[in-house]
């Protein structure tokens, strides 16, 4: 009879125990992952006629890389739309546009960061673009 009057009490203990220890393990979670994530840009090309300073289409040059200063890995513009970098994490980058057949553009060195983030979300790059 004692068995039975206990029995219930110690269910009851094990649940509420339970129940901590999985909270615990979800907090844990969490600050691991906010640990491993890092914050990342959009960059966008915007390219300026050197001569007339008229805006011209990215879509003029071939396409565009970005070299990491800090860690020297090179990202390339999005095949879908050129000079777009989706996803960049933060830090010093220097931009380059891959050279047309009698065109190009200058290379610049930005800081991705949310400072030079615009409102819309993106970051903009200025390259001087030139022809021959």
């Amino acid at each position: 009879m004692k068995l039975i009057k206990v029995m219930p009490f110690l269910v009851v203990l094990c649940f509420f125990s339970s129940c901590e220890m999985e909270t615990n393990n979800m907090e844990e979670i969490t600050s691991i992952t906010e640990e491993k994530s890092e914050v990342r840009f959009d960059v966008i090309i915007k390219l300026v006629d050197e001569w007339s300073g008229q805006e011209i289409p990215a879509g003029t040059l071939p396409g565009y890389g970005a070299t990491n200063l800090e860690t020297g890995v090179i990202y390339f513009d999005s095949r879908y739309e050129v000079g777009l970098f989706e996803s960049l994490p933060i830090g010093t980058y220097k931009f380059d546009a891959r050279d047309g057949y009698f065109d190009g553009a200058s290379s610049a060195i930005v800081e991705v960061s949310s400072e030079n983030e615009t409102p819309e979300g993106w970051i903009e790059v200025t390259l001087r673009y030139w022809s021959e």
